[in-house]
């Protein structure tokens, strides 16, 4: 009897326990690690090595390194464009918004585009005294990114409210 208790509570309490510590261990982040010399890859590495090691850069907040890796990859592709995004927002964490312009020009995603456009717009507001860090500006992204969802869907409830009132 106690056997079976214990191995339907026991087990239940196993699995989940066991479940919790799988996937909370997951949550933490990742860690980035990198190894090699990051000036051989920049003479003589191809466009995933450079690529790679500005997201090294990119992830660990060191932007002008990042600045240079992505640059590198431009030169040395015309096809690939997955790193003009990364680019734009290293330019943007620098406050070098012109240059970041012309990067966001190349992003295939237009929604992305425009929002980072409106968001460089309001940084250029800004007056250029006022220090603003890379936790700030993600948060106006993200408050851009909400309103634009909340437009979309007020701009669509609108609509049904027309539609359903329509006729003579």
């Amino acid at each position: 009897m106690l056997a079976i208790m214990l191995s339907r509570r026991g087990l239940d309490e196993l699995i989940i326990g066991l479940f919790l510590v799988v996937f909370l261990n997951q949550l933490h982040g990742q860690k980035y690690i990198f190894e090699g010399d990051p000036q051989l890859i920049y003479e003589k590495g191809n466009f995933r090595q450079n690529y790679n090691t500005g997201l090294f850069f990119y992830n660990t907040n060191q932007w002008d390194l990042a600045i240079d890796f992505f640059l590198k990859c431009n030169d040395l592709t015309r096809k690939n464009t997955i790193h003009f995004k990364k680019l734009a927002w290293c330019f943007i964490y620098t406050k070098k918004f012109d240059q970041a312009l012309k990067n966001i020009n190349k992003i295939k995603n237009k929604r992305h585009k425009k929002l980072v456009q409106l968001l460089i717009k309001d940084l250029k507001k800004l007056p250029k005294r006022k220090k603003i860090r890379k936790k700030q500006i993600d948060q106006m992204f993200r408050e851009k990114k909400d309103i634009v969802i909340r437009t979309k869907k007020n701009t669509i409830e609108l609509g049904k409210l027309l539609v359903n009132n329509y006729g003579p």
